[in-house]
């Protein structure tokens, strides 16, 4: 099943991205602090991005720019592992890390949540978040995600030590290692037009 968006907020569009804006991608900038250095959309050739969009839109997934009124390309939200039978699928969010705190992925999440709700007619919407991202979890909950479990994921960020750094002292809880591969400890969350009864 193919998705079309097309939804405006007050301050950002929401739309499929095209080919040609994934080369967009290569102007923004990188986190200050390298904890989140894994969520930096990485360097990659025009061939490469179409690729990328390429892989991301298939299956029935979707890759949605996320653009300021006047068209500068700030983010993308995915849209995967839907089911269009049971009404659901899962979510996720990445922003130029210059656009970080200027409300644009709010506005941005609150825009794809009325249309995948109202329009689309699904009931669940999924999404995954690092325990130690706890802005981010902050704006979920301020949407309405609630917290369903934790689960353990591949942690492929190689800039910082969890264990060793002494500014993760505060969060190196929700890391592990086992067998030299280093985890990070998530948070699935859920919101859904169901009752909760």
């Amino acid at each position: 099943m193919k998705y079309y968006i097309d939804e405006m907020g007050e301050h950002i569009k929401l739309h499929n991205m095209r080919s040609y804006e994934t080369k967009l991608t290569q102007g923004w900038g990188k986190h200050k602090d390298r904890l989140y250095a894994d969520y930096d959309f990485p360097s990659l050739s025009m061939v490469e991005l179409v690729e990328w969009l390429e892989l991301k839109t298939s299956k029935g997934r979707a890759i949605i720019s996320i653009s300021t009124m006047n068209d500068r390309i700030i983010g993308y939200i995915s849209l995967r592992n839907t089911n269009k039978f049971f009404k659901r699928g899962e979510l996720g969010i990445v922003l130029n890390p210059d656009e970080i705190n200027k409300g644009y992925g709010t506005e941005a999440l609150k825009t794809f949540i009325n249309w995948y709700f109202k329009k689309l007619k699904y009931k669940k919407l999924f999404l995954s978040v690092a325990m130690y991202n706890d802005r981010a979890y902050r704006v979920y909950r301020k949407l309405g995600f609630k917290s369903k479990y934790t689960f353990w994921e591949r942690f492929d960020n190689e800039e910082i030590n969890p264990f060793l750094d002494e500014e993760y002292e505060d969060i190196k809880r929700y890391f592990k290692k086992v067998k030299d591969i280093t985890y990070v400890k998530c948070m699935k969350m859920e919101l859904s037009t169901l009752s909760t009864r």
